[in-house]
């Protein structure tokens, strides 16, 4: 159950990083677009300055919910949990 939620999560951030996407570049031009493209902590980073500017504040406030709801998900679930036993 915890892994559905994980994934319908990891769907959502996609969804937002791709609106956040447009709107950087329609509004910042074709290089900020392709840096958000190749970095999207960059793209997160850009969103949140511009949040008020662009219009996308309510997408800005989803993309952080579904971040921590991943990592406390994958916390949750034992998503971390590297259990290798050297030498067996």
């Amino acid at each position: 159950m915890l892994g559905i939620l994980f994934i319908l999560a990891e769907i959502g951030i996609l969804v937002c990083f791709i609106i956040v996407l447009v709107k950087m570049f329609q509004t910042a031009g074709i290089v900020q677009g392709i840096i958000g493209l190749i970095c999207s902590l960059w793209a997160f980073i850009w969103g949140w300055m511009n949040a008020g500017k662009v219009g996308i504040k309510n997408v800005m406030i989803i993309w952080t919910v579904l971040i921590l709801l991943c990592i406390v998900l994958g916390i949750a679930s034992g998503g971390f949990n590297y259990n290798y036993k050297f030498g067996s």
